[in-house]
Parts: C-alpha cells; sequence; structure tokens
C-alpha cells in the first residue's frame, strides 16, 4: 500500500460539486450550491474559502483564487473579507477585475455592508488618483471607472436596496446620492415611494446630490416637477428650482427631437435617409441640431465621423457634406 502525506491527501479532498481544491471552480457552481441546499447539509461541501486562503499563501493559482471568488456564496464572501484586512482587500481585488457578468450575482447577492465598505474604499481610492490628476477622460466620474464598471448592469431594485441602506444605516445620503443617475427615471419617479422614505428621507437624499442637485433636472426633466412639489417647503432650493422651468423644457423638446431622429435612423436602409435626418434637423435652430447630434454620438447611434459631417453641413460648410454624399453611411440603432 502507498501511504501518501497528510497534506497530499487534504489536496485531494473534492467539494459537494466534486471538483478538487486545487482547481478552478467551474461556472455553475453557484448555482449548484443553490439548488443543493448545500448549508442544510451540515459538511463542508464548498471550499471557496480555503481556495482563497491558499491563493493569498502563494499556494493555489491565480484562476483557482478568481473562480473561488466569483463562485463563493456570498456568506463565505463576507466571513472571509472579516476576518482580515488582506482578506478585505483580496474581495475588493477580485470584485474590480472581474467582468459585471462574472460578478453580477455576487453583487446580487452580498451584504450590503460589504458591498458599502468595498465601494467606500474604492471610491477613496479614485478621489485620491484624482487629486493627483491619475484619472482622465470618463474615468473622471467615479462611476465610470474600472473598478465600479458592475454597477451599470445591476438592476435597478439592487442599486435602491444599496441606496437605502447608505441613506438609513450609515446616514451617508451624499455617497447614497451617487447613485441616483444610475435609475432609469420610472424608478425615480417612485423611488420614495417604493422605499418606504417619508418626504424628509427623500428630499435629505436629493441634497446628497449637493450642486448637482440643479443639474440632476436636465439630465432627467421628467423628474423635476417631483423635486419642484419635494423641496416646496426649502426656500433656498426651491427659488433656484422655480428658475429652471425653461432649462427643463428645452431639454425635454430636444429629447423628443432626438427620438424623432432615431426613427429616421432606424430606416437607415432607404438611399436617402442621411438627407431626411438633415431635413429634420435643419427644422429647428442651429444649436438644438448641434446638441442633438452630440446626444447621438455620446450614445454610439452615429459616430464620430458622422458627426462632424452633419454639424459641418448643418453650421453651413456645403463642402464637408458634399464629401459626406460620397462615404457609405453607417448609423447605428441600440
Amino acid at each position: 500500500m502507498i501511504l501518501f502525506p497528510e497534506n497530499e491527501r487534504q489536496q485531494e479532498r473534492t467539494c459537494l460539486a466534486g471538483v478538487s481544491e486545487s482547481k478552478p471552480c467551474p461556472g455553475n457552481c453557484r448555482d449548484f450550491y443553490r439548488e443543493s441546499n448545500w448549508n442544510d447539509s451540515g459538511e463542508q461541501a464548498c471550499f471557496a474559502f480555503e481556495k482563497l486562503e491558499k491563493f493569498l499563501e502563494g499556494v493555489s493559482s491565480f484562476s483557482v483564487g478568481a473562480t473561488a471568488f466569483q463562485q463563493a456564496p456570498a456568506d463565505i464572501l463576507e466571513n472571509f473579507s472579516t476576518r482580515s484586512e488582506i482578506g478585505f482587500d483580496l474581495v475588493r481585488y477580485f470584485l474590480s477585475i472581474s467582468s459585471p457578468d462574472q460578478v453580477m450575482s455576487t453583487i446580487l447577492e452580498m451584504d450590503d455592508s460589504l458591498l458599502y465598505r468595498i465601494v467606500k474604499e474604492d471610491f477613496k481610492i479614485f478621489q485620491k488618483l484624482k487629486k493627483e490628476k491619475k484619472v482622465f477622460g470618463t474615468e473622471t466620474n467615479f462611476l465610470d471607472s474600472k473598478a465600479a464598471q458592475f454597477w451599470n448592469g445591476l438592476p435597478p431594485e439592487r442599486i435602491s436596496k444599496f441606496i437605502l441602506f447608505c441613506l438609513r444605516t450609515k446616514k451617508d445620503n451624499i455617497f447614497a446620492a451617487r447613485f441616483l443617475g444610475l435609475m432609469p427615471i420610472e424608478t425615480l419617479l417612485i423611488l420614495g415611494e417604493s422605499l418606504g422614505l417619508n418626504k424628509e428621507e427623500e428630499a435629505e437624499l436629493y441634497k446628497g446630490l449637493e450642486e448637482s442637485l440643479y443639474e440632476f433636472p436636465i439630465r432627467f426633466p421628467a423628474i423635476y416637477p417631483h423635486l419642484l412639489e419635494l423641496f416646496s417647503e426649502d426656500p433656498e432650493i426651491n427659488i433656484i428650482l422655480s428658475t429652471m422651468e425653461g432649462l427643463v423644457e428645452r431639454k425635454e423638446s430636444l429629447l423628443r427631437a432626438r427620438e424623432e431622429v432615431l426613427k429616421i435612423i432606424e430606416e437607415a436602409h432607404k438611399k436617402n435617409s442621411h438627407q431626411e435626418v438633415l431635413n429634420y434637423l435643419n427644422t429647428l435652430d442651429k444649436d438644438a441640431a448641434l446638441e442633438i447630434l452630440g446626444m447621438l454620438e455620446e450614445q454610439s447611434h452615429i459616430g464620430f465621423s458622422e458627426k462632424s459631417l452633419l454639424s459641418a453641413y448643418i453650421k453651413g460648410e456645403e463642402s464637408d457634406f458634399i464629401t459626406f454624399g460620397k462615404r457609405q453611411q453607417v448609423f447605428r440603432v441600440k
């Protein structure tokens, strides 16, 4: 009989899914454990905790550690992150480098206290880098940074739950308000009701936007009447909001015009669709037409070259339009 050392026998242990401690977790582990009610078995059915520990010790490979993080039940990650500061840093690290799809189920199940701790630390680092001018372009906004990319794929219900935790448990309305812009307008309009906030709490949440409060109804014109009502008893804020009616109405008209342009672009199979777009834009004032083109480029409905050439024509630079007419037209609808 061949006897193996104790450490080698331990390495050959397999989890409830039949995967060795030394091997990466398959992509369906999380679903498997949820369906098998492994917590009720009374046995240690998942080795994600041990795999993460061994990764820190330099025993396990990167793929073993990363897949253990991505597939571990939420309570294992919470336990691991509270045992030591380096354990917390490892969980935060894997969250930041994983794709949104890889961590979606993890974030959906993660306790808000751990998520808050992670995101606050990421934000602190982001602010430091921003101060040192080491972030550029779109990443000047924290939620556009790579570390926060998973937020853009989360359902409104999960974001709302986190906002409520920040607001009530952490009393951190400024941080909570940072996530308001991720929500669709339909969710924003009923946010207070869906979270069970009273008027004072909802007003406190929006005050967390600070100076950006006055930019918010420009981004989301439909929220304007709600904000007026919400701050009806706050003279300082109400006076400023009440002067913005013209700006909000203009933004609403721009959004309607953008939708009209998108209807034309959707019919891009038509030979003269680009001409129809220009015909429509020329019914608007020049500034509005150029702003709509900027909105279309920002949302990837048209490319930079299309926007530049259409802008040149709207400005009266017909020679550029002739060049455009000879180019292959490319419109993208999302």
